[in-house]
This record gives C-alpha cells, structure tokens and sequence, in this order.
C-alpha cells in the first residue's frame, strides 16, 4: 500500500512537470518577438539605361566630319569616300529631320549633285556619270559627297567648326595668320579669299597641278566685300583651276 502511494505520487509530480514545462513553451511562442520586417529598398535605376547622349558639334576635316557630343566623344564620322546617300541617312539619324533638299545638274567640270540641309550645315552627294566614276588615285580626290557650313551652328542649334575650331563668322585674317603663303589664295577675277585649314593625312593633301602646288582638303571661304569667313567646305581644292 506504502509502494502505491509512493508510486503515485511520483507519477503525479512528473505529469506536473511536464505540463508546467509545456505551458512555458506555448507562453514563451506567445511572447517571442516577431522577425523584423526587412526595409524597403528603392530601385536603383541601371547604369545601362543612361540616355542617348547628344549631338554638341560638327567637327569638319580633310577626311571626314565628326558628330561630337559635350564631352567630344564622336557619335557619328563621316568619311567623304564612303557612299553618301548612307551618310545623309545616318546624319537624319542624329541631327534630326533636314530643313530642305536641293538638286544641281552635272556640267564639264561638276557631276549632277544632290543637297540636305540642316540650316547652315550641307551634305552634297556627288552623282558621277558611270564613265567619270572615279577609280584608283583619283577617288582621293573625288569624294562621293562633301559637306558645306554656312553658319556657326544648324537650325536645331547644333554649333559647327572645322577641326581646329574655325567657323564661319571668324575674322578671315585670324584664320589665315601664319599660314604657308600655298595654303592661302585670293581670287582677282572674284574678289573670294580662301584657306586650307585641314589637309589629308592618309593621302597627299598638296597637289603639284600645271606647276601649282593645289592644296585640298578643308577649305574657309570669304566671299568678295567680306572680312570674315562666309562658308566653310571639305573636301575641296584652295581654288579652282578650271
């Protein structure tokens, strides 16, 4: 009877026991502190979605003429003896739609040519007949188009320069100060001054012609009555012979 009681007792204490130790588990799964809510980050936009950068200046050379943006990174390059109708849809592309288009008819000494204008900014293309379609040396100086500035900037305000940043406005006699005497022609006949102010580096940029040393390649014109620059055009002679 001794051993009874005893024993069960001692059942009693151990299920007392184990329900206290339950009851603290639920009472501490009640009071435990709940995971922090992580916060809320905004999205950080991808360095890959920087907007296009824009058109700043158009740079005329001897061989090309370069679409740069503010910090001179080229956008676009245009190489005169590369097709020029690819080169007036890739300027579209960049500068926008032209102001205006215009034809000129072939003669002895020109090919037929067809113009787009950016308002003070031209690309001519050259339509060569198929037996004047220029082969060897002679493409050098036969470019497929050229380029023509007429204001220091476009219509959509884009400034336009030659290479070592000569513009149309400028002083004449500035550009020309301290030129070689062969790089600077005056027209009797017309009373037009012009300037090399870029030559060709991959080819030679001073023709040796009837016993004149010709330079070609860009060009700064001052039209009679003028003291400044009035256009400036690439590639092109210092003055014509014809």
């Amino acid at each position: 009877m001794f051993t009874s009681t005893v024993l069960g007792a001692r059942i009693r204490k151990t299920f007392a026991v184990i329900a206290l130790i339950v009851l603290a588990g639920a009472l501490s799964a009640c009071t435990a502190t709940p995971p922090a809510t992580p916060p809320t980050v905004d999205p950080v936009p991808s360095e890959t979605a920087t907007a296009a950068a824009e058109p700043d200046r158009i740079l005329i050379g001897a061989e090309s003429t370069d679409v740069v943006d503010a910090n001179g990174n080229v956008l676009l390059s245009l190489r005169y003896s590369e097709n020029g109708d690819e080169a007036v849809v890739a300027a579209v592309k960049i500068l926008g739609e032209p102001q205006g288009t215009h034809h000129q008819d072939g003669s002895n000494h020109y090919p037929e040519m067809d113009g787009t204008s950016w308002g003070g900014f031209d690309i001519v293309v050259n339509r060569y007949s198929s037996e004047a379609m220029p082969t060897g040396e002679e493409r050098w100086y036969k470019p497929a188009f050229s380029v023509q500035a007429t204001a220091a900037s476009t219509n959509g305000g884009i400034a336009i320069a030659s290479v070592d940043e000569i513009r149309v406005g400028d002083t004449f006699d500035v550009a020309a100060e301290g030129q070689d005497t062969n790089r600077v022609h005056v027209d009797d006949a017309f009373g037009v001054r012009s300037v090399a102010l870029d030559l060709p580096t991959s080819f030679p940029g001073i023709i040796a012609d009837a016993g004149l040393e010709l330079p070609y390649g860009a060009i700064a014109q001052s039209d009679q009555g003028s003291i400044d620059i009035t256009r400036i055009v690439a590639p092109s002679y210092l003055f014509s012979l014809a």
